[in-house]
């Protein structure tokens, strides 16, 4: 689904691929959690990063708990029910952190994402973003 629909998702699976498994130190994963926003409202590039979300965690040696979606939800809109529900999942007691592919799901201005941001970090869990990662350092 991701490889001829979503050029930029194919990148980012292309740079999971080459880095290849990470072993997980013993004892349990790191609970993780995703979050999808989408301002179309079909869900197929959703699903593509739902499924990008979920080969970064098992890459990483996460354990992705769930993957909360918003699809057809504009940047601005301030009702978010599947933000809503990632910050529930985030405040239980194993949640270690909330993993987006880029800093667009949560919002396309920078206070919107640094709002965004906020609210996850007061749920005392982290926050990682794929797209982040992947560029080389400036």
């Amino acid at each position: 689904m991701v490889d001829a629909v979503f050029p930029q998702l194919q990148r980012f699976v292309h740079h999971l691929r080459e880095r290849g498994l990470v072993a997980t130190p013993a004892g349990k994963p790191l609970l993780v959690y995703g979050y999808v926003r989408s301002p179309e409202p079909e869900p197929t590039y959703a699903n593509a990063c739902a499924q990008v979300l979920g080969w970064w965690a098992t890459a990483a040696g996460w354990k992705l708990g769930a993957v909360f979606r918003d699809v057809g939800v504009c940047s601005s809109q301030l009702a978010r029910p599947g933000f809503t529900g990632l910050l529930d999942a985030l405040r239980l007691p194993d949640a270690a952190m909330a993993i987006v592919v880029e800093k667009r799901h949560l919002s396309r201005k920078a206070d919107g994402v640094k709002r965004l941001r906020a609210a996850i970090y007061r749920t005392g869990s982290g926050l990682r973003i794929l797209a982040d990662e992947l560029e080389p350092p400036s």
